[in-house]
């Protein structure tokens, strides 16, 4: 396999384990964990979407687990990535617009942005006729989580495909740093570095004012003994990437070694449950692995095999087995 039609290096060729000298290859199960993970928080956390502040526990729950277009466009993304071997924006794009199911719960600037696409108005244009100023929306961090495991080595290439898989549906620079955070804290994770300090890796990261001081009180709160109260007014439940991304954070690196604990945290505060819960557990997902995650929920999770399947496609092509 060579170079992409678009000229650039196939990330797939680039990081095959041989060229990771300095890392060490993760496991499947690593993998499949992050994008099980952030699956499951989806799905855990979509029946409690909207609703108040409560003490609500996924141990009622029962039935088939659906998820929503959080994991609906990690998985079209996935594809693109497999089958082209880059990320590149309008082919995302295409992904998420060929592969959607307007059921799933996509917000209603999305879809009119994808309907666009499918007519075939080129990307950049169908998203700024909807969205002039660009979304700051979650969309882009909520489905972003692969691309963390993708160029876990590679920080540079990293920057490069979240603000390529972005602008697919978001090009505010708020919605760009929520993705941006959730990537690399997936990519810090996998690499191994020291939880309490993420936090501060991640503020010398992003780009705006916002997401910098968002980010700041994500690393008071792990020092102190806030409540959920402080959580919701200081850091959010919302559907900006502002309002959720640094609440994702925080619930991930506060109850993130409990995935079910850490999920009955996020959909306790209310508001947007679901993404919060698939951000917060794509994290947990990945620290714990797959083995690490509630069984008897997994093996109610739509598509569960479907989504480890895809999993073990870029993982395997990834590292060359």
């Amino acid at each position: 396999m060579g170079a992409t039609p678009w000229g650039f290096e196939s990330p797939l060729r680039h990081h095959k384990a041989d060229d990771m000298t300095s890392l060490s290859t993760p496991s499947f199960e690593v993998f499949s964990g992050c994008l099980l993970g952030l699956a499951l928080g989806d799905a855990l956390g979509a029946p409690f979407e909207g609703m108040p502040p409560g003490n609500y526990s996924i141990d009622c729950m029962d039935g088939i687990l659906s998820y929503t277009d959080d994991t609906e466009m990690m998985i079209n993304l996935l594809r693109a990535i497999i089958d082209f071997e880059d990320v590149e924006t309008s082919l995302v794009a295409k992904y998420f617009a060929e592969g959607l199911n307007p059921e799933r719960g996509y917000g209603p600037g999305t879809l009119r942005v994808l309907a666009l696409v499918r007519q075939g108005i080129p990307v950049d244009r169908a998203v700024r006729s909807v969205f002039p100023e660009g979304s700051y929306g979650n969309g882009a961090a909520m489905r972003v989580a692969p691309l963390g495991l993708l160029y876990f080595g590679d920080e540079e290439r990293l920057e490069e495909a979240v603000i390529r898989a972005s602008k697919a549906t978001h090009v505010h620079p708020v919605a760009i740093d929520g993705a941006r955070v959730v990537a690399l804290a997936v990519s810090y994770v996998m690499r191994g570095y020291e939880l309490s300090e993420l936090p501060e890796y991640l503020v010398s990261k992003v780009d705006t004012d916002i997401f910098a001081d968002k980010l700041e009180k994500v690393n008071f709160a792990l020092k102190h003994s806030v409540t959920k109260e402080w959580v919701i007014q200081n850091l959010g439940t919302g559907v900006a990437a502002s309002e959720s991304v640094p609440t994702a954070i925080y619930a991930f690196l506060g109850f993130g070694r409990d995935f079910e604990r850490m999920i009955n945290f996020c959909i306790g505060l209310g508001g947007d449950t679901d993404t919060i819960s698939a951000m917060a557990g794509a994290l947990s997902g990945t620290m714990l692995s797959e083995k690490g995650l509630p069984e008897n929920c997994l093996k109610r999770l739509e598509h569960y095999q479907q989504i480890k399947e895809i999993g073990k496609r870029l993982y395997e092509r990834l590292f060359n087995f």
